[in-house]
């Protein structure tokens, strides 16, 4: 493999990610949204370099471990939007304009028959916890469930439900 003329990469990996302090930084550049092009610019690396290290696992790990971040980052930031959204939106509710008020209403309407509710028996949760499916024959092609009456008077008591 050739020596990267423009590249000035030191040579120890960090243990935490397996890669240099520059490839960290490449990754973390990348993943906050700056292209290929603009990362070897800034970080006096061929192009090429750049694509390489795109192929390492360990490179990838980290760059999606950045992505995980930046987008829990976003995530809060909308979160603390919240307020003002809600805000807004009992604002519409006691518009003058009352097509406003009604495609306000229809879209809240909307949003809570459309979200789900799980299961709120705690009981029928813990018994499929306790229920396990078995072959009834070695070739797999007929499959039984079989309730442990254990296990579930077990997860029970665990739960404060006996």
């Amino acid at each position: 493999m050739a020596t990267d003329k423009k590249q000035q990469n030191p040579t120890e990996t960090t243990l935490e990610s397996g890669l240099t302090p520059i490839q960290e930084q490449a990754a973390i550049m990348l993943a906050s949204g700056e292209n290929i092009t603009s990362v070897s610019e800034k970080l006096n690396l061929n192009r090429s370099t750049i694509y390489q290290w795109q192929q390492k696992i360990t490179f990838q790990c980290f760059f999606n471990f950045q992505r995980k971040e930046a987008k829990d980052t976003l995530k809060n930031g909308l979160l603390s939007l919240y307020k003002d959204a809600l805000e807004a939106v009992k604002g519409c509710l006691t518009s003058e304009n009352e097509s406003i008020r009604l495609k306000t209403a229809m879209w809240i309407i909307a949003k809570v028959e459309n979200n789900p509710v799980g299961n709120t028996d705690a009981r029928e949760l813990l018994k499929k916890e306790a229920t396990r499916t078995e072959s009834i024959f070695q070739d797999w092609e007929a499959e039984k469930e079989v309730f442990d009456e254990r296990k579930y008077q077990k997860l029970l008591a665990e739960n404060g439900l006996k």
